[in-house]
């Protein structure tokens, strides 16, 4: 559960056609809107239209923050270990 205090979002009549693309909404609002939606496959495609760093007390970062900087650095890895 996160909070959404934002007048965007996503055209309901976008969802089919980027589906069909690829991508998975993954998290909605109560009123079923699009609020996550990820790209499976990619090393770290997150589209949110909440904003993380408004969760908590600031003493730790939210889940999504700390899952993009372990990609950054297993990306960041894996492309020194090929050098």
């Amino acid at each position: 559960m996160e909070k959404y205090s934002c007048a965007f979002g996503l055209d309901p009549a976008y969802v089919p056609v980027l589906q069909e693309g690829g991508l998975r909404f993954t998290g909605r609002g109560e009123e079923g809107a699009v609020r996550v939606l990820e790209l499976p496959g990619h090393p770290f495609f997150l589209a949110t239209l909440f904003q993380p760093e408004l969760a908590g007390d600031g003493s730790r970062p939210h889940p999504a923050i700390t899952a993009f900087a372990s990609a950054a650095r297993e990306r960041a890895r894996s492309r020194s270990e090929r050098s």
